[in-house]
């Protein structure tokens, strides 16, 4: 039975702690989705993955008069994540729809391509607000660099909760990391989907013959862009 990447992020979150299913969807709803997106329903479905590999248990338990399934990892599964760990990464994906839209754009209008590149950027600028949101909750008094600052809330200690959720400070050196890329990926790909839409709202057509002499410049100007030199 294959494990895809989803699977590792769902064990990953395991290792950090034991997790109800709804809980772990919301989680990597909340953090995750920035970096590896998948579908609520995909989300259920490696949960159970988990549980057939071995890589984690899962308990019922009551809650007022439903019962939900809290999973927690294995040694096994503990073991299967270092594996992973070791492992070399799969090429990046991108999975962006406006930049989709884009590619296939010549068989469209203008004003298709204005409008999927401003709501592109749109959507860009409001999940890079997101980010910056954790971002102050990090920086906040009490929050987890806080918790960093003075030593407290680590795992030799006493758990602490902000903002009404348990903390795990000892993880924000990584966490940082990963907020630092996307933050940069997203406000590239809203400043590019912002100023290309500029510029394409004055073309004619997306096939037109005159904009030959640009797209010339423009491929020449990647060319240096990314130039190695030596």
């Amino acid at each position: 039975m294959s494990a895809s990447p989803v699977t590792y992020g769902l064990l990953g979150m395991l290792a950090v702690r034991p997790w109800t299913g709804y809980e772990l969807t919301q989680q990597l709803r909340r953090s995750l989705r920035f970096v590896w997106s998948s579908s609520e329903g995909h989300l259920y479905r490696e949960q159970k993955r988990l549980v057939e590999l071995g890589w984690a248990t899962v308990e019922v338990e009551a809650s007022g008069a439903r019962s939900r399934k809290r999973y927690s990892i294995t040694p096994t599964g503990e073991a299967a994540l270092l594996d992973w760990l070791t492992t070399a990464p799969q090429e990046p994906h991108f999975e962006i729809e406006g930049l989709l839209r884009l590619f296939f754009s010549d068989h469209g209008t203008v004003g298709d391509m204005v409008a999927s590149l401003e709501s592109t950027a749109s959507e860009a600028r409001q999940m890079l607000g997101e980010l910056l949101e954790f971002v102050d909750e990090y920086l906040a008094d009490g929050g987890p660099l806080w918790m960093l600052e003075h030593g407290v809330g680590g795992p030799d200690g006493d758990r602490l909760e902000f903002l009404g959720r348990p903390m795990f400070p000892e993880r924000l050196h990584v966490v940082a990391l990963v907020i630092d890329a996307t933050s940069r990926l997203l406000g590239e790909l809203e400043e590019f989907c912002a100023r290309t839409a500029i510029e394409v709202r004055a073309w004619r057509t997306p096939t037109d013959p005159q904009l030959t002499a640009a797209t010339r410049a423009r491929l020449e100007a990647i060319r240096a862009r990314h130039s190695r030199s030596g």
